[in-house]
């Protein structure tokens, strides 16, 4: 073989290679955009992706609360819940077993929040210590969006965290009560007392 020949093969070897590569990108680099035409597509038909999660709420320490609530832009359906291990309240109520959490929820709109109250951070710490309550559990949330589009997490509830942090009892409105008539209290005695002391 001479060598025009060669350099003849060699470039058609090139070309055919340079056809395929260039078919490859083509096809992959369309598969992308349908894919990103569709998504964006189903977030137009369903408002965007919901994002379903359960935690303990913290915000209302020494009193916990778990939470269900709905952080994404789009409305869930069908939202089932699995739980490792059961979540139970110093007195014995297991939340777990509430009817929301083994029938599922029908739905759930964007921001929107279940709140179930659970138990005072005091009363669970001394039976998660001494191994009467479990720590921490796993909930495998399951979930569709409006267009049938199907998502799972897992979240980790655990109490355990927190763990020796101090807080301040939750005040309400008879505490603000008490804080005025005390003031009241403590004006009219010093008014009594200059009074007195004219």
């Amino acid at each position: 073989m001479d060598l025009a020949s060669l350099a003849q093969a060699v470039n058609s070897i090139i070309q055919t290679v340079f056809i395929v590569v260039i078919g490859l990108g083509y096809y992959y680099t369309t598969k992308a955009i349908r894919s990103q035409v569709e998504e964006m597509a189903r977030e137009t038909t369903t408002g965007g992706r919901p994002l379903i999660i359960v935690s303990e709420d913290y915000e209302n320490l020494p009193t916990i609360n778990l939470i269900i609530q709905n952080v994404g832009p789009g409305p869930a359906k069908n939202i089932n819940f699995h739980f490792t291990s059961p979540i139970e309240s110093s007195d014995g109520f297991v939340l777990s077993e509430l009817t929301l959490f083994q029938e599922g929820i029908t739905s759930l709109a964007p921001g929107a929040r279940i709140v179930c109250y659970w138990d005072e951070l005091e009363n669970l710490q001394p039976l998660i210590r001494e191994g009467r309550l479990e720590r921490n559990a796993t909930v495998t949330v399951e979930y569709q969006d409006i267009a049938g589009g199907n998502y799972w997490h897992d979240w980790e509830i655990d109490p355990g965290l927190y763990e020796a942090l101090r807080t301040q009892g939750s005040r309400n409105m008879d505490d603000l009560v008490d804080a005025v008539e005390h003031v009241a209290e403590k004006l009219g005695e010093d008014e009594d007392q200059r009074s007195q002391g004219e």
